[in-house]
C-alpha cells in the first residue's frame, strides 16, 4: 500500500481531531474529514442515539458540513475509528452510497484506526469509492436506463 501523501495525512489528522467530539452511547468513536473539489477540508463525527435510525455517521456529517458551505463535490474522505476491537475500518453501506452521491468513481477513501490519540500507521488503507462500492445505485440506474433504451 502506498504511503499517504501530505494532504491525505492532513485529512487523517483532521478526522482524528474531530473524532474526539463524537457522541457515543453504545458504539465507538468515528471521525471523518472530506476534501472538497476546491481543496477545503470539512470534518464530521458520529452522533449516536438510543434509537439506531436517528444516529448520524461521521462520513455523512462531514459531507453535510461541506454541502452546508456550498461544496457539493468531494475528492477525498478520511475516516478514523477508535481502535476498540473493530477488525476493519469501512464505511457502512449507507455512507458508501452517500460518498458516491457526492464524488466521482476515483474519489479516494482513506481509512485508519486510532489509539491513544494517534493514528495507527499500519492500519492506514486507501481505496477508491469504486473499489468499495462498484455497484452503487447510480451505476444500477445507468444500466437500467441503458437497458430500457435498447
Amino acid at each position: 500500500m502506498p504511503a499517504a501523501d501530505e494532504r491525505e495525512r492532513e485529512l487523517l489528522q483532521a478526522a482524528l481531531k474531530v473524532m474526539e467530539n463524537a457522541y457515543v452511547l453504545w458504539g465507538f468513536k468515528v471521525g471523518a474529514a472530506v476534501m472538497a473539489e476546491d481543496g477545503k477540508i470539512y470534518e464530521g463525527c458520529n452522533v449516536e442515539s438510543w434509537i439506531s435510525g436517528l444516529r448520524t455517521c461521521a462520513e455523512r456529517c462531514a459531507i453535510d458540513h461541506a454541502v452546508l458551505h456550498g461544496n457539493h463535490k468531494i475528492k477525498k474522505i478520511a475516516i478514523v475509528i477508535e481502535d476498540k476491537n473493530v477488525e476493519t475500518t469501512r464505511p457502512c453501506g449507507v455512507c458508501l452510497q452517500y460518498i458516491k452521491d457526492f464524488s466521482e468513481d476515483d474519489a479516494k477513501v482513506i481509512m485508519a484506526k486510532a489509539k491513544g490519540g494517534q493514528i495507527l500507521s499500519e492500519s492506514i488503507e486507501t481505496k477508491t469509492i469504486e473499489d468499495l462500492m462498484p455497484f452503487s445505485y447510480e451505476m444500477k440506474q445507468k444500466a437500467l436506463d441503458s437497458y430500457m433504451q435498447s
